[in-house]
């Protein structure tokens, strides 16, 4: 029996393919819930597993040892670049604080305080800050389906956004527009009979 090089590429390439459909594929990704955590803030963050597109798990963190590691500050398997992710998804003012030595005394990143409002009409302990949400605890169901669409959150209430749709919202609630567009968010009577 004669094997030509044809044969043998072919043979490595086959073998090569089917140990890489046979490994399962995990990525860890950035993740924020709009409920309370295991800190008793209103923001949960945390680093969500998924193994082939599904959520496996995840990592519930502090709100710094996020912040440093999307900066890039810190090494983690979410950002194995230690890349500044909210510079590279257009997420304006959050950067690291150096003092004059260049050393790291901080970060600065105001778009986190303002995620609460998503969920809440009022801030739940401190009465006179309002929120974006048109139900007192929880979106109406226009926000929930708005929320479904742009950012693929089933349910606001108990699951993450996160990855790519997570960078996407922080940078749309920088956005005077798309608050007014979600604090009004009605039924969509564009595709009505």
């Amino acid at each position: 029996m004669q094997f030509s090089i044809k044969h043998i590429i072919l043979f490595a390439g086959l073998l090569f393919s089917i140990q890489l459909t046979a490994q399962p594929l995990h990525k860890t990704y950035f993740a924020i819930g709009l409920f309370t955590g295991a800190h008793s803030n209103m923001i949960t963050f945390a680093f969500v597993k998924t193994t082939n597109g599904k959520f496996s798990g995840a990592e519930i963190v502090r709100k710094d040892r996020f912040i440093y590691t999307a900066l890039g500050h810190w090494p983690h398997a979410a950002n194995l670049k230690r890349e500044n992710l909210f510079e590279k998804y257009g997420v304006d003012s959050c950067f690291l604080l150096k003092n004059g030595s260049n050393k790291v005394i901080g970060y600065y990143a105001p778009v986190f305080d303002e995620l609460w409002k998503i969920r809440f009409y009022e801030h739940p302990y401190d009465f006179d800050q309002p929120g974006w949400s048109q139900g007192q605890y929880k979106p109406s169901i226009y926000q929930k389906e708005f929320l479904k669409k742009e950012y693929g959150v089933e349910n606001v209430l108990t699951d993450y956004i996160y990855g790519d749709s997570l960078f996407k919202l922080l940078r749309d609630v920088q956005n005077p527009t798309w608050v007014s567009m979600y604090k009004t968010a009605s039924r969509d009577t564009t595709n009505s009979p």
